[in-house]
């Protein structure tokens, strides 16, 4: 028996290794596939082996788990806890234990990430608000 594979499927794998490569990624919702650049995402959310791809204004979930993701998109993401990495460049205030995004989103700084994430954003030229 033959199976016959279509030219597309062909098409989709290259180019989703092309964006694998350009620090996007494919969401889908309703029934589309969007390109999200990792500059817009705002923070990645996981839970289990799904991550939520935050924006500004829209949440997209994907089957993959949160250090997949984050990989995905670049060296612009802070893991700040367990269930949550954070865009750098999405960063309105960070104080000791918590972080503000522009989107008006509190996201929290895990206990045993204190150290290393305020290392990681340091790079940024955020200071903490209140040390």
């Amino acid at each position: 028996m033959r199976t016959s594979v279509s030219h597309d499927y062909f098409a989709d794998q290259r180019q989703l290794n092309e964006f694998h490569e350009s620090n996007v990624i494919v969401v889908y919702h309703l029934g589309r596939a969007l390109t999200i650049a990792g500059r817009d995402v705002a923070y990645l959310e996981g839970v289990g082996n799904y991550t939520f791809v935050c924006t500004a204004s829209n949440r997209y979930l994907v089957a993959k788990c949160l250090k997949i993701v984050q990989e995905m998109l670049g060296s612009d993401f802070v893991r700040v806890h367990k269930s949550y990495s954070v865009n750098r460049h999405h960063i309105r205030q960070r104080w000791f234990d918590n972080i503000q995004l522009h989107c008006g989103k509190s996201l929290p700084i895990a206990r045993r990430r204190l150290s290393s994430a305020h290392e990681a954003l340091s790079a940024t030229f955020i200071s903490p608000s209140s040390f």
